[in-house]
């Protein structure tokens, strides 16, 4: 075949995740489909994948993505041929301390709320199914039947093999030199001297993929490291199995390996917790269905773990300690989605070693969102637009991703955090809550305070009862009846500006925008089918200029729906987030507290009104509102003067208080948050959030709304037991059948118990009509406990 000169799609990458897109473009009616593959299908990454494919996952997203995953992977042999490999073996989780047992339990729970059903398993039963193991250690077990595995270069094969019966053209042995644009936009890829004009370019390229997408001046932060597993020659104990038998996938993390059965031997692999990255410049240029070498000093105390579990492994011959390159995020999500940076540019990779079970899922969401124009499914913990410019540092990468392998088995206990690339972003006040004793995490980069107890009032991590309970509750009793200053620097900040700017940000935003100059709204961003892109506050400073106030993880999303809105308008924004602090200052003596700092009188504002002030030495803005749903202010201030401003603060009597604080509050108060009770797949009026649409004004959205009557609400939950902690996702029950998830939850210190939002699709008709509705049940770690739910906010229905 001759390379075209003009193509509608191009896909980088013929592993099994662009061999998926190409598959998926097709399948959704897409013609004129390119694939260039700088070597041979699947000769990257894909070949050497261990192939396993597990349902249970502890996100809502991942688990979605896998079943249609296996689903796929089942039909795609009958459609094509080619067979997968596909064989559903069941996986089997090991757990050896009562934390391990809990964490597999509750994603079973989570589990039950998509209809998949796994079984808590003793000692005895898991060695049953698992006959080669030592179980003297092993308190549960979780069997999960419908898993299994993939052959993942035959996976990729029928993959293309179904994408060429509907006219994508594969191109091997191609590699791409170069990236072109026009006006900002893809336009372009490079093959030496030769161009293929394109409409749209995918980058799914495994390890390289970063590279690539630096072509075309892109950012995807991701890394590569090397991955160990061994192979065995065959054992007459795997023999004794039969042929055409399987054990199921072990996986004992807490020893940090999993394991298979392979051609009459095992397949014994690790997330080894010291872990080493790979910089791409050790690779030769020709890597090509290629290993790295073995390292048997690096993997010996994993196999020492294996041989402690799997006692017939020590009279194995091995075959081959396998070391192959894979690629790894800073959160340990893949990416996905269109770059913010260069629009036409989607960019899929990162896969965190889930690479296989995710490809079916991960290429069909991408497809859509590629036709669609923006996704059509809930993607926001893949999607690339959590990542900024900033946090694809190298240096960073090369810090962050060995840890995100080397803890890939960790619990995901409440308050765990990385430990490497700390310090990135820091508030303009960070000295000043160093002094104060805070608890840092890294969020989004930056640095938050989460509480101000230090490391004794937050170690042992738990899922029961927090080491810092104590120490939020008194943060929770400032902010009430103290003065409590509360970080919000993080948030992003966006200057828009310009003759246009009011009839810009109605079309944009969902709110009416053409308020008073001194004013503050509450809007949303909505996406075209009515969904939540973000949540934000406008202030008006003048008649055409405004300043919005987005949450941490948001601004890059936001100005890419500003960038896509703009049109002809005559409009500008800028990015000014790192030009300000925001004190936030809570509490019933915030505005004595405040007066104390100047001599100039605070002005006696309205809710949701802002006015000049001055704090000690320092000058800015105060708006009358709390996140917290407490009185008090937020507080504007050049970042310069910041720690002027906050050092006048503690002098005047305030104290500190943290997000485990403010989450809190914020959840007694009913208040939703984007990427917990606000989504792209959640309305407005799903979200109680109706009143703030200003019908008529022509925002993106409005049509997708109008006539709305939903069929799920958020509501607020509490339960019956100070027992009962959730943490989020789990399933919510209502006359003995799951009808929704936990959105956010916390330990409410009104209450002495947990409080919790949700979204429900039952009983909606009584909870309009009664303040409070009993009879719902939340599952927690295979426990369901009882409680109550309310349309209204906690604090004022369960009092």
């Amino acid at each position: 075949m001759t390379l075209p000169t003009h193509a509608r799609t191009v896909i980088i990458g013929g592993g099994v995740i662009g061999c998926s897109i190409a598959y998926h473009l097709a399948r959704e009616g897409r013609k004129d489909i390119v694939v260039l593959e700088r070597s041979k299908l699947t000769s990257g990454t894909t070949w050497h994948a261990a192939g396993l494919v597990r349902r249970l996952r502890p996100s809502a997203t991942l688990t979605k993505l896998i079943t249609y995953s296996i689903d796929l992977y089942g039909e795609l042999e009958r459609e094509t041929g080619q067979a997968t490999g596909w064989t559903q073996t069941g996986s089997l989780t090991l757990a050896t301390n009562p934390d391990r047992l809990t964490n597999i339990k509750r994603q079973v729970s989570l589990g039950r709320a998509f209809g998949l059903e796994a079984e808590v398993v003793d000692a005895a039963r898991a060695q049953e199914l698992w006959p080669l193991i030592e179980v003297d250690d092993v308190i549960g077990a979780v069997w999960s039947p419908s898993d299994g595995r993939v052959n993942p270069s035959d996976v990729a094969l029928a993959l293309s093999k179904g994408a060429k019966a509907r006219g994508v053209e594969i191109f091997e042995d191609t590699a791409v030199t170069g990236l072109q644009k026009k006006a900002g936009r893809i336009s372009g890829v490079e093959i030496g001297d030769h161009v293929i004009e394109a409409d749209e370019v995918v980058i799914a390229c495994g390890l390289w993929s970063r590279e690539v997408a630096t072509m075309a001046g892109a950012h995807m932060p991701l890394y590569a490291c090397e991955h160990f597993y061994i192979l065995t020659k065959p054992l007459p104990e795997v023999q004794a199995l039969g042929k055409g038998a399987h054990l199921p996938t072990l996986n004992d993390q807490d020893a940090f390996l999993y394991a298979r059965d392979d051609v009459e031997g095992l397949l014994v692999g690790s997330f080894e917790p010291h872990a080493k990255g790979l910089p791409l410049d050790r690779l030769p240029a020709d890597f090509s269905f290629d290993l790295l070498d073995e390292d048997w000093d690096h993997f010996m105390p994993m196999m020492e773990n294996a041989l402690r579990r799997l006692p017939a492994l020590g009279r194995a011959e091995v075959r081959m300690l396998l070391n192959g390159p894979e690629s790894f995020t800073l959160d340990s999500q893949f990416i996905l989605g269109e770059s913010p940076d260069v629009p036409g540019l989607f960019l899929m990779g990162g896969m965190n070693s889930t690479g296989i079970a995710l490809a079916g899922g991960a290429g069909m969401a991408m497809a859509e969102w590629i036709v669609a124009g923006e996704p059509t499914m809930e993607l926001n913990e893949a999607d690339i637009r959590r990542f900024g410019p900033e946090m694809n540092v190298l240096g960073a990468l090369e810090a962050r991703i060995p840890e995100v392998l080397g803890r890939h088995y960790d619990n995901p206990y409440p308050g765990r955090s990385m430990d490497t690339a700390r310090g990135q972003r820091r508030s303009p006040i960070h000295a000043g809550l160093v002094a104060a004793g805070a608890r840092f995490e890294a969020r989004g980069g930056w640095e938050r305070a989460v509480h101000f107890g230090g490391e004794v009032a937050h170690l042992p991590l738990s899922f029961d009862v927090p080491a810092w309970r104590e120490q939020v509750g008194r943060e929770v009793g400032a902010c009430r009846a103290g003065a409590a200053i509360l970080d919000q620097s993080a948030f992003g900040k966006i200057m828009v500006q310009g003759t246009d700017a009011c009839g810009f940000l109605n079309r944009l935003c969902a709110a009416q925008m053409d308020v008073p100059v001194g004013r503050i709204a509450y809007t949303q961003i909505l996406n075209t089918r009515g969904g939540v892109e973000s949540d934000l506050t406008v202030q008006r400073h003048e008649p055409d200029a405004y300043l919005l106030i987005v949450g941490v993880g948001e601004i890059v999303r936001v100005m890419q729906r500003m960038r896509d809105t703009r049109g002809d308008n005559r409009v500008e924004f800028t990015d000014v987030t790192s030009g300000y602090a925001i004190l936030g200052l809570a509490g019933a003596q915030a505005r004595s507290v405040l007066q104390v700092t100047t001599n100039s009188r605070v002005p006696d504002l309205k809710r949701f009104c802002f006015a000049p002030v001055e704090i000690g030495l320092a000058r800015g803005w105060a708006g009358r509102l709390s996140y917290t749903g407490e009185d008090g202010f937020e507080l504007y201030i050049p970042a310069d003067m910041a720690m002027a401003a906050h050092e006048a603060l503690v002098t005047a009597g305030a104290t500190h208080a943290g997000l485990y604080a403010s989450g809190s509050l914020r959840i007694e108060s009913g208040f939703r948050a984007f990427g917990h009770e606000l989504t792209p797949g959640t309305t407005p009026f799903e979200a109680g959030l109706g009143a703030f649409c200003a019908f008529g004004t022509g925002f993106v959205g409005e049509e997708a709304l109008k006539g709305q009557t939903p069929e799920r609400r958020i509501v607020s939950i509490l339960f019956d037991s100070p027992d009962a902690i959730p943490i989020h996702d789990e399933p919510i029950y209502f006359d003995g059948r799951v009808v929704g998830q936990i959105t956010s939850a916390a330990w409410s210190y009104q209450f002495e118990r947990s409080v919790a939002l949700g979204m429900v699709s039952a009983a909606l008709d009584r909870l309009e009509a009664q303040t409070v509705v009993d009879g719902f049940e939340v599952e927690i770690a295979c426990t369901r406990h009882a409680a109550k739910a309310s349309l209204k906010p906690a604090k004022e229905a369960f009092a």
